[in-house]
């Protein structure tokens, strides 16, 4: 015969609650201060301010005493006082003193847990290449060429960022300036409302030196995305990871800075231009600024003649096409970058190093509670008696 072992018995509660009561309890406070983190570190230096909130109630005690001291008579002053209530003045200077630490903590932006995330980052390196000349003040697009040439250029921004890609941006009148490529698109969309062509000097139309400074960027980027490699097999730049492209975005002419030359070096580079000629082909008069950048006519030449700016369609589609790019006309009456968007959608997208993302949790809502609570019932305290 085979005797098969009894069945152990079910628990009872009584045994799952002895089971509970004898788990170890997770030590919440202490895992809660192990991950705690300050947001905004750098702004410890306003603890310096609640020691001063003290020492100003402090202060302003000792001139009180001082100034009834000055009064004379110490019997006619106490009856002047006796309505005064000490210990609520003194609960008010705690209270209020409590509330500013409260405060600074909170702006300090107390951060706690988290979730970590691996983010695989991959996008294009693109270079914003924008116009700011003077002619683009030209109000055939409303309220102006280059107000509204901003608000495309935030809304292709956030695409940007949505696909990964690396932007970088170069604004250009006479001469060229700009940021390298980022991924923290807040900071291109910063330089570009500071952006005013009225301020842009010297004027012109640069447009090769615009280029030439974009891809100096792209090359930066390649060098910083290979610079693990130690031994390369070939002189010169690294080959991209993914695809680089220029987008220059203009309406003027260029007749100075060898914009062609620079097409042919990014050609050699596998760099691509798309060339966006904004404005109408009939062209418009260029306006002319005072001291103060408001408008005083507009620019003429040595005969007395308007100066007028054009689209200039046939240097535009020939930077393109050097580099394997495209050009698109962009006019007033359909002034938009979705061609620009629809180009870049189609690009080749390397994959570069994973992100590895920690999404804290903010805490300064737990101090700021408490603060405006406690300055409530500083407000709501008296520093007179109730008269019975």
């Amino acid at each position: 015969m085979i005797f098969a072992p009894a069945p152990a018995p079910a628990p009872g509660p009584n045994d799952l609650a002895a089971a509970v009561a004898s788990a170890p309890a997770p030590d919440t406070v202490r895992t809660l201060f192990d991950t705690l983190v300050l947001g905004r570190g750098d702004l410890l230096w306003l603890l310096v301010l609640v020691p001063l909130v003290a020492a100003g109630y402090v202060w302003a005690t000792r001139q009180r005493r001082a100034g009834f001291a000055r009064l004379g008579n110490p019997t006619l002053v106490q009856r002047l006082v006796t309505s005064v209530h000490r210990g609520n003045r003194l609960l008010i200077a705690v209270v209020t003193t409590i509330a500013a630490l409260f405060l600074v903590g909170a702006l300090m932006r107390p951060q706690y847990g988290g979730t970590t995330r691996i983010v695989p980052v991959g996008g294009l390196d693109v270079v914003l290449v924008v116009d700011y000349s003077k002619s683009m003040l030209a109000k055939d697009v409303y309220p102006s060429r280059s107000e509204r040439l901003a608000a495309e250029l935030r809304r292709f921004l956030d695409e940007a960022e949505h696909r990964g890609d690396q932007v970088g941006l170069v604004v250009f009148a006479g001469a060229a300036r700009g940021l390298p490529v980022s991924r923290d698109t807040r900071v291109l969309k910063l330089y570009l409302d500071k952006a005013d062509p009225r301020t842009e000097n010297p004027g012109g139309t640069a447009i090769g030196k615009a280029l030439k400074l974009a891809l100096q960027y792209l090359v930066d980027a390649r060098k910083a995305g290979q610079s693990a490699v130690k031994e390369r097999s070939i002189d010169g730049p690294p080959p991209p990871e993914a695809d680089q492209v220029i987008i220059l975005l203009t309406d003027g002419e260029d007749t100075s800075s060898r914009p062609n030359e620079m097409a042919a070096e990014a050609a050699k580079l596998g760099i691509r231009i798309y060339t966006v000629g904004i404005g109408s082909k009939s062209g418009e008069p260029i306006q002319k600024f005072d001291a103060k950048g408001q408008p005083d006519g507009y620019q003429t030449d040595e005969k007395g003649n308007y100066l007028m700016t054009r689209v200039d369609e046939a240097g535009l589609k020939k930077l393109s096409e050097t580099t394997g790019g495209e050009y698109v006309l962009v006019e007033p009456e359909r002034f938009g970058l979705d061609a620009v968007s629809e180009w870049v959608r189609d690009l080749t997208r390397g994959q570069r190093a994973d992100t590895v993302t920690l999404d804290r949790e903010e805490g300064y809502p737990f101090l700021v509670a408490p603060a405006l609570l406690l300055l409530a019932l500083s407000l709501a305290l008296g520093e007179r008696r109730r008269p019975s």
